[in-house]
């Protein structure tokens, strides 16, 4: 490592580690990350409202039954922000949670 560095800082070259990427396998520099952390929950939600879960789709429910869909332990609607987030980002449907203490 230090013989890279000092390569790099005096003759301006800096020396491939031989060991990257040896062989027929080829390793991707960069893995793709899926998230797979609402995947029971938004099945739940698919088989509560069917084909009409889908992109454009605005879902208003109260606390108490998303929590009978898609049980938290924290009781509160702050504890589905990640779920409304990921759904509206990947599947473009709005998540909409009322609760007792939201009321005007």
């Amino acid at each position: 490592m230090w013989d890279n560095l000092m390569n790099l800082f005096f003759d301006g070259t800096l020396k491939e580690p031989s060991e990257r990427q040896v062989g027929s396998e080829v390793c991707p520099d960069v893995i793709e990350k899926t998230d797979t952390r609402y995947g029971k929950d938004i099945e739940a939600l698919r088989t509560r409202y069917g084909d009409s879960f889908s992109t454009g789709f605005c879902i208003e429910v109260t606390l108490k039954e998303l929590l009978e869909i898609c049980p938290r332990e924290r009781k509160r609607t702050d504890a589905y922000t990640g779920l409304a987030s990921y759904l509206s980002k990947e599947l473009g449907i709005k998540l909409t949670i009322k609760s007792q203490k939201s009321r005007l």
